[in-house]
């Protein structure tokens, strides 16, 4: 039977979001397109999602609502 190290998996999985975070990020700054910050929010969210528990994540997005709906 096959051991898993949970923390080398948790480890790579949050260096892998971190950086994509990081690469997108960096992307925006240098277009100052509306696209690319928002591909840089979205790394970002995926990036704390690692760190938030399950009902973290649901209220968080329960608050994320449309633009149009906030009105």
């Amino acid at each position: 039977m096959a051991v898993i190290d949970l923390q080398s998996h948790r480890s790579a999985a949050l260096e892998a979001a971190w950086e994509a975070y990081a690469s997108a990020a960096r992307r925006a700054q240098q277009t100052l397109t509306i696209e690319d910050g928002i591909a840089a929010g979205a790394a970002w969210r995926r990036f704390l999602d690692l760190h938030m528990t399950a009902d973290q994540r649901q209220r968080l997005s329960a608050a994320m609502l449309p633009m149009e709906l906030r009105r």
